[in-house]
């Protein structure tokens, strides 16, 4: 039931249900003191090597629950991450729909994690502790660089298309990248995760993943192994058709031959022929 004044968030349920549970999760962490992210209290939620093993394998839940969760001293990254959610998701969302939004959000979030992961891997730091939605944030990004890419946006105070914001932020993500290569892992930002979420996101519009076809036109969007059942079915009746259609001439090139030379004229093979759909149309009449 819903009230006049009712307070609302302007998006759309995906987008706001994915910011308000990142939200959530930030006053929790910030009850907790940071338990939640912070490696020296236990990071409860953050991703990395060692924690991916931790549980009996519950730690490979870390690939969704760093997706959600910031450290409760480093407000800015919240507020940056919710602000790329804020623009960007309804974007997305405009051609994903609720379900797509969602999914292209936590796989994004997981090829982030794999970057991250990759990077501290080669660099021989595999206790580096990953958070944030910032590789999800990424991929929501890219789609909606692709959704609309000469969308005007500001980016402090240079006004410029959207594939161009886009474009600058995953070359700094590249070159950043590089340069960790080159002098060391750095810390503090996972451009690895950023770029991990870009390419994701890219590939996502490229290939028409995660589109949510039922809450966009009412539909259910059949599954691959679908639409090959579907195609070979259609290739089937198409070639019954035209046996079919060789078998109907065939028959009327006898019945013509029949007409004009009588029954003595046929072959063999011919009287077998006209006999088998003789009684083929009689078990149709029967």
């Amino acid at each position: 039931m819903s009230y006049p004044g009712r307070f609302r968030l302007p998006l759309p349920p995906a987008t706001r249900s994915l910011f308000l549970a990142n939200v959530a999760v930030f006053l929790l962490n910030a009850l907790l003191l940071g338990r939640l992210s912070d490696p020296p209290k236990g990071a409860w939620l953050a991703l990395s090597w060692p924690a991916l093993w931790e549980g009996y394998g519950l730690g490979l839940l870390r690939v969704v629950t760093y997706q959600f969760t910031h450290s409760f001293a480093d407000v800015m990254h919240l507020l940056t991450n919710m602000l790329a959610l804020w623009v960007f998701g309804p974007m997305a969302e405009s051609r994903l729909g609720p379900r797509g939004t969602w999914r292209l959000y936590l796989v994004g979030g997981l090829c982030g994690a794999l970057g991250h992961l990759g990077m501290a891997a080669l660099q021989g730091a595999t206790e580096v502790s990953l958070v944030g939605a910032s590789g999800a944030c990424y991929a929501l990004m890219l789609y909606a660089a692709c959704v609309a890419p000469h969308a005007t946006i500001v980016f402090f105070i240079v006004q410029m298309p959207l594939w161009a914001l886009a474009a600058l932020l995953v070359g700094i993500g590249v070159y950043s990248t590089f340069v960790e290569l080159a002098a060391g892992y750095g810390g503090g930002v996972s451009h690895s995760a950023h770029l991990g979420g870009a390419a994701l996101g890219f590939a996502a519009y490229r290939l028409g993943w995660f589109v949510d076809w039922q809450g966009i036109a009412g539909v259910d969007r059949p599954w691959p192994w679908q639409r090959w059942l579907q195609a070979w079915r259609r290739k089937r009746a198409a070639g019954v058709q035209r046996a079919a259609a060789a078998e109907d001439l065939q028959l009327d090139a006898i019945l013509a031959k029949v007409k004009a030379q009588g029954l003595t004229a046929l072959s063999p093979s011919e009287r077998r022929f006209l006999e088998q759909q003789s009684a083929r149309k009689a078990g149709r009449g029967s």
